[in-house]
């Protein structure tokens, strides 16, 4: 009966024991459906959480991306608004320093212009004077023929004549000066330092020529 219950006890511990032995030993393709089931499981658990945060993340992407596009707004804004500064003042020193050079030539050309009317007046005076010169040139020419025909003529006449005449005012000495602008012959040397007008006519001397007679 001992032996009995022993072996009894034996039969019932393995028994008993059998599950736990058959638990460990299960066979690696079971034990691998067994953890796949487990997964299974855990991610149908996490489905829901996933579901329920990304219409967070793709808000939260769609912000971020206003927010980027917002600010690479502004900074293209700033950098136009400062391009545009730049500009503005360089145009401000380029038309300061045009006006500058503007001004000068202005200055310089009204300085040209004064310089021009000036030669111009002078060219105009100096033509007229060009002009007065030709003109008592002609009358000095005219002059100088009609004394030289006046001389020759007196020439002719003093060798035509035996006795020379005698001055007009002292009747003591030959005549040999011509008294202009009347071309009387009726002076000597010593009288026509005295005499101021024409002792045949009376006209005022001006000037007085020797004959070489």
């Amino acid at each position: 009966m001992a032996i009995q219950a022993h072996m009894y006890s034996e039969n019932l511990g393995f028994a008993l024991g059998a599950p736990q032995e058959q638990q460990q030993q299960q066979p690696p393709l079971m034990q691998f459906h067994n953890l796949s089931h487990h997964k299974n499981i855990d991610f149908h658990q996490s489905i829901p959480f996933s579901h329920t945060i990304s219409p967070h993340v793709e808000n939260q992407r769609i912000e971020m991306d206003r927010f980027i596009n917002l600010q690479n707004e502004r900074l293209r804004m700033a950098l136009q608004e400062q391009r545009k500064q730049q500009i503005s003042q360089i145009l401000k020193i380029y038309e300061s320093k045009t006006q500058f050079l503007i001004k000068q030539k202005e200055e310089q050309i009204a300085k040209a212009t004064n310089r021009t009317m000036e030669l111009e007046d002078f060219l105009r005076r100096i033509e007229i004077e060009n002009q007065t010169w030709q003109r008592v040139a002609k009358e000095n020419e005219s002059m100088v023929a009609s004394l030289n025909s006046t001389i020759e003529r007196l020439r002719e006449t003093a060798t035509a004549n035996a006795a020379a005449e005698d001055a007009e005012c002292c009747n003591s000495r030959n005549s040999c000066v011509i008294m202009l602008p009347c071309r009387h012959l009726c002076s000597c040397r010593n009288c026509d330092a005295i005499l101021d007008s024409c002792p045949v006519c009376n006209m005022v001397k001006k000037a007085s020529i020797e004959a070489l007679i």
